[in-house]
C-alpha cells in the first residue's frame, strides 16, 4: 500500500513539473558495498520561483551492466529534489540541491559457489547534490555530484554460517545528460 501512495504522490509532483523541461542521463554510482554501478535516469523539473526549481527523477543502475561481480544488485530510484540555480553567465549556471528518495532493489546472489543469500527491502534515503547547466538554445547539458545517504537495511548471511554484515548503497554518484525545455 505504501508503494501504491508513493507513486500516485510521484505522478502528482511530476504532471505539474513536466510544463518546464525533461532530461535523459547517464549515471555512475560508487556504493559503499555493491561496488560500482551504471545506469540511466530521467529527469523532471519546474522553476518555481526565481533561480529555485523543483524536479522528479527516475533512474535504472546495476551493478551488472560492466562488470561481473559476485553480488548482482538492480535499482529503481524514485527521487524529488529541490534546487537553487545561480545566473552566472548566460551560458553557465551552477546549482546546488538537496533531495530525498524510495529505492526499489532488487539484490542476488551471481555465482552459485558462494552459498550465501541477500536479504533487501526497499528503502528510503536523502542526498545533496551539486553541478552545473550548460545553456545552448532551449537544451541544456548538465553535469552534477550526488552524494546519497539510504537507510542501511540489507543483511547478507554467508554460507549458513550466521555470519551476517550490514550492506549500504551510500555513496557519491556522478550523473551527466542533457535536458529540453519547453
Amino acid at each position: 500500500m505504501k508503494k501504491w501512495i508513493l507513486l500516485i504522490l510521484l505522478v502528482l509532483f511530476i504532471l505539474p513539473a513536466a510544463e518546464a523541461g525533461y532530461g535523459l542521463f547517464g549515471t555512475y554510482w560508487d556504493s559503499k558495498n555493491y561496488e560500482d554501478m551504471y545506469g540511466i535516469g530521467l529527469r523532471l523539473g519546474s522553476q518555481i520561483y526565481s533561480g529555485v526549481g523543483v524536479e522528479a527523477r527516475v533512474s535504472y543502475v546495476s551493478t551488472d551492466l560492466l562488470g561481473d561481480p559476485d553480488v548482482e544488485m538492480d535499482v529503481l530510484p524514485l527521487e524529488a529534489l529541490a534546487l537553487w540555480t545561480i545566473d552566472l553567465t548566460t551560458l553557465l549556471k551552477p546549482y546546488i540541491g538537496a533531495g530525498i528518495g524510495y529505492y526499489m532493489k532488487n539484490p542476488q546472489w551471481k555465482s552459485n559457489d558462494l552459498g550465501g543469500s541477500i536479504e533487501a527491502n526497499d528503502s528510503f534515503g536523502y542526498f545533496g547534490i551539486a553541478g552545473f547547466n550548460f545553456l545552448l538554445g532551449n537544451a541544456k547539458f548538465f553535469g552534477e555530484a550526488k552524494y546519497n545517504l539510504i537507510s542501511e537495511d540489507d543483511t547478507l548471511d554467508w554460507r549458513g554460517t550466521g555470519v551476517e554484515e550490514k550492506y549500504s548503497l551510500d555513496g557519491l554518484s556522478i550523473n551527466a545528460g542533457i535536458v529540453f525545455g519547453f
